[in-house]
């Protein structure tokens, strides 16, 4: 299937509230296991000399989960809506575990301008994490930019994000599957997503192809991939 790029940012209300309002928690918990999962086997501990950055934060689900998961740290979400970073705000100062995220703040930037910015100059980032960022950015070398200016010999990389179908007829079994459990517009979002995705072997070739091999990729099931190691 033919990649059908989306755009990069989610800024319509609508959208954004429904996808704050989606019950995502099964996968955001599996995949803050398997970066402790991958620190551990790596021997890397986080505390409070280190900073994990959220790309593509969204409505901040998984930047308060790094928040508690890792408490002596500094976590920051990034996101370029700022309707998404409102709302992670928002969910920050109701939430009922809101004393253990005195470690979290959201900053709303569009992430090929990040590097042009001063704010995570003062510390070296030892996390650099996003779930579903990858498929939202037009060209795959803005993205791999991006992680390469934001990351030191010491940056530990973990971003997982959809993997495309291989054709229209699975995109829209998948889209179906959704849309027993999400709205109407969660769904044709889903589906997009799928569209825009890209394949494993779009990324291990880009990879390959531009010096960032000591980043590898795997396939996690049959729809997700998952993009880790350091720059």
């Amino acid at each position: 299937m033919e990649r059908i790029p989306e755009p990069e940012l989610m800024e319509e209300k609508k959208q954004v509230i429904s996808y704050d309002e989606a019950d995502f928690s099964e996968g955001e918990v599996h995949l803050i296991n398997q970066i402790n999962h991958y620190l551990l086997r790596k021997n890397i501990p986080l505390g409070e000399n280190d900073l994990i950055v959220d790309l593509g934060c969204g409505p901040g689900n998984i930047s308060e989960k790094l928040a508690i998961k890792w408490p002596n740290t500094e976590v920051i979400g990034i996101d370029g809506s700022r309707e998404m970073i409102s709302r992670a705000e928002y969910n920050k100062n109701i939430s009922t575990n809101k004393k253990k995220l005195k470690n979290l703040r959201y900053i709303c930037s569009d992430i090929k301008d990040i590097k042009s910015n001063n704010f995570l100059i003062k510390k070296g980032i030892s996390l650099l994490v996003s779930n579903s960022l990858i498929h939202h950015i037009t060209n795959l070398e803005d993205f791999f930019n991006t992680i390469r200016s934001l990351s030191s010999n010491i940056t530990v990389n973990f971003h997982k994000d959809l993997k495309r179908p291989l054709d229209e007829k699975s995109a829209l079994e998948l889209k179906a599957q959704c849309s027993t459990k999400y709205n109407e517009i969660l769904t044709n979002d889903y589906y997009a997503s799928l569209r825009a995705s890209y394949t494993f072997k779009e990324l291990k070739n880009f990879i390959l192809e531009n010096n960032l091999s000591s980043l590898d990729v795997f396939e996690e099931g049959d729809n997700y991939l998952i993009v880790y190691g350091n720059v």
